[in-house]
């Protein structure tokens, strides 16, 4: 019984994070959740501009980012989120207003990290090189290189 329910306590918790209709991601793609007060927060922009120079590396880990403004379109290049699913996002992961905050949210759907204002990059991959399931990717994007080469 208690097993089940521990069970049955994780798939809401998953569920709730999958809410405001990112569920098309769960067990594809890692998320970075970006709250700011609008795009053109320097903050905001800062941390695209990483982002963006790291896209090879953003992409071999499977890492999306959608931006949840107070003002201005949120959500990620032809994929707009409504006002309600941003709302639904900032009570759900408690971003208040007027703050710059990074969310990475698993495959699994787990919250990962939650990070304010100053935010590196590199420490997101290095904490996201540490989990399991990404370790599982690198081993078998090494076999299958391997593979390809013949060894």
């Amino acid at each position: 019984m208690a097993v089940v329910l521990g069970v049955l306590v994780v798939f809401v918790l998953a569920q709730n994070v999958w809410g405001a209709d990112l569920s098309a991601y769960h067990w594809k793609h890692r998320l970075l959740l970006i709250f700011a007060p609008n795009g053109t927060d320097p903050r905001l922009v800062a941390f695209e501009e990483r982002t963006d120079a790291r896209r090879v590396d953003m992409q071999d880990r499977d890492l999306l980012t959608f931006r949840i403004l107070e003002t201005g379109p949120s959500g990620r290049p032809g994929v707009p989120m409504t006002s309600g699913e941003v709302e639904a996002l900032r009570r759900r992961y408690k971003a208040p207003a007027g703050r710059f905050i990074v969310i990475l949210i698993g495959k699994d759907g787990g919250v990962k990290l939650v990070q304010e204002e100053r935010i590196s990059l590199q420490a997101i991959f290095d904490l996201i090189d540490t989990m399991p399931m990404r370790r599982r990717e690198m081993r078998q994007k090494d076999a299958a290189r391997n593979t390809i080469n013949g060894q």
